[in-house]
């Protein structure tokens, strides 16, 4: 074995809109870690709406199963144009969350069988099942990466993923504290979805030209997650269209188009407020990253409700934002590769510690 690997990370998160490749080089005591490229692949427009329909629990067994080997049909194709940018030992694939219920189940689809087939590497998949088996709600697992390459930084800091789900990791001296806040772009693309049939509110303009309903917010922040304690998972399972005419009533539909997506963007908002008032201190310096720091507005009210943390953006430290996710799972993979426990059960709130992944070789 080489005295540094390669990982290739692929990730597509709630959105649904795109497929993360990221490549990562490290050591075998994974203490030192390299960002070597990213590239970003479109989801055609076809099974965009299969994997949609899946996640929201209206397709059959029969329709997921097609899926499954679908995508994996499509990561295949799309590594083997890869292989003309990026050199890898391994890969770690997550596959597309089309079921969450944290501490219950997780499913990823997109078959191995095609990648092996594509590029006869490791195949390393199936992240989630090993930590939800021993109690653990199966999520976060970002948090590993945030503590190698933030472990030089001053302290407390912490990461923050704006996807579809907003989520945090907490960093301080031996303090670990990673969960789920709610929320982050996923409410607010399926709206505009809905209504204007468009992926997403290009840099949260249409946002911006609205005034959010404090009352409407403060329904919206009654839904029971947003009162559980760490540690913490949730998905489109909890927040979706439903969860919006549930919680918005009648008073939401009065609203314009824009005051409606205002409202959307400050429940995230707000909901990461409070998520940061529960921390022991408050961080230094938040790092974000994930699709939602594209989003002017929704960025512009987090700095209002945390005025005193600088926000950063992890292309800072060398690891663009869109790559992060991605390159958590390579990371992952990498750890089971080299056997070396990489599980936090403090953030998951697993009973013991695990190793994560299956092989597929």
């Amino acid at each position: 074995m080489a005295n540094k690997l390669r990982a290739l990370g692929i990730m597509n998160g709630t959105s649904l809109d795109a497929i993360d490749y990221a490549l990562i080089e490290a050591d075998l005591s994974l203490s030192h870690l390299r960002f070597i490229g990213h590239k970003q692949k479109k989801m055609p427009l076809a099974l965009r709406k299969r994997l949609l329909q899946a996640a929201k629990n209206q397709a059959t067994a029969y329709d997921v199963s097609l899926l499954h080997y679908d995508l994996g049909r499509l990561y295949a194709k799309q590594i083997r144009e890869l292989k003309k940018y990026f050199s890898f030992d391994i890969v770690g694939l997550h596959g597309q969350t089309v079921h969450h219920q944290g501490g219950r189940a997780s499913l990823q689809i997109g078959h191995p069988a095609f990648l092996k087939e594509a590029c006869n590497k490791p195949i390393y998949f199936d992240f989630r099942a090993a930590d939800i088996a021993v109690g653990g709600q199966g999520a976060p697992f970002a948090p590993f990466l945030h503590k190698v390459i933030s472990h030089n930084m001053k302290q407390p800091v912490a990461f923050h993923n704006l996807g579809g789900i907003s989520n945090l990791t907490y960093l301080n001296g031996s303090c670990c504290l990673a969960f789920d806040t709610g929320p982050a772009n996923i409410l607010l693309d399926a709206w505009i979805q809905e209504k204007k049939g468009l992926a997403f509110d290009k840099r949260g303009q249409l946002s911006a030209q609205g005034l959010p309903d404090p009352h409407l917010v403060n329904n919206f922040l009654q839904h029971p997650f947003f009162k559980k304690k760490a540690p913490k998972s949730t998905g489109r399972e909890d927040f979706n269209l439903d969860f919006i005419k549930k919680w918005g009533g009648r008073k939401f539909n009065r609203l314009s188009l824009e005051n409606q997506m205002a409202s959307l963007a400050e429940l995230t908002a707000l909901s990461i407020q409070k998520a940061y008032r529960q921390l022991p201190l408050l961080p230094d310096s938040i790092y974000f990253y994930g699709g939602g720091v594209e989003n002017n507005y929704l960025m512009s009210r987090l700095a209002f409700h945390l005025p005193l943390t600088k926000f950063k953006s992890t292309l800072e430290l060398g690891w663009p934002p869109q790559a992060m996710e991605a390159s958590a799972f390579a990371l992952l993979a990498l750890a089971r590769h080299v056997n070396v426990q990489v599980h936090l059960p403090e953030v998951t709130g697993a009973k013991k510690r695990q190793h994560l992944g299956s092989l597929y070789s």
